[in-house]
């Protein structure tokens, strides 16, 4: 017996694919020393994800508004020597082009699969100070990043701390670029078809 989703659920879905085989793919690559193809492989993501887009002017805001953020965020992070990137950057104390792909592809879930978490900025700031320290521990625990300090508790705590406020940033960013009158559809037949 066939199992039929709706196109917002095959939206999810494929959004959801393609966030997680860009953070595999920028995390991994830079582990194993290639952070400029990790960087440009992401990005090709992010840029299938903006091709599938219905409104990609309202979505490219979202995604600049975290590239400005990421700069900011882990460029703080790193001058306060909370994580280092052995290889990549364009200059030791800004972040590196593949954890800076990272940010838009992140971006990019929250009008889609993340879309649950609009107007939940309570809980998007408890999530992202969660999952945001232990993304950045599984890719230190990669190899992708160290942190500088001995004491993990004190990085986690400020890359959390950082996280729960970006969410909220993020989330209220969202709200303002979404399209309110169009289904948060991506652009392809099969899913207009079945929802």
């Amino acid at each position: 017996m066939a199992i039929l989703l709706s196109g917002q659920t095959w939206t999810s879905l494929l959004n959801y694919a393609l966030f997680q085989a860009g953070w595999f793919v920028c995390v991994l690559g830079a582990a194993a020393g290639y952070p400029w193809l990790a960087a440009a492989a992401g990005l090709l993501l992010v840029l299938v994800h903006l091709a599938l887009v219905r409104n990609a002017a309202h979505e490219s805001l979202l995604l600049l508004a975290s590239l400005l953020l990421g700069l900011l965020v882990d460029g703080v992070h790193i001058r306060t020597g909370v994580l280092v990137f052995p290889i990549g950057s364009f200059h030791p104390s800004l972040p590196p082009a593949w954890i800076l792909v990272l940010w838009l592809q992140f971006a990019m879930s929250l009008h889609y699969s993340l879309g649950w978490l609009n107007g939940r900025y309570f809980l998007g700031a408890l999530l992202g100070s969660v999952s945001g320290a232990l993304a950045y521990w599984a890719g230190v625990r990669f190899g992708a990043a160290q942190f500088s300090d001995d004491n993990i508790f004190r990085c986690l705590l400020q890359i959390g701390a950082s996280w729960g406020l970006v969410m909220v940033i993020l989330l209220w960013v969202a709200a303002r670029t979404s399209v309110r009158d169009s289904t948060i559809l991506y652009r392809l037949k099969f899913l207009t078809k079945s929802s």
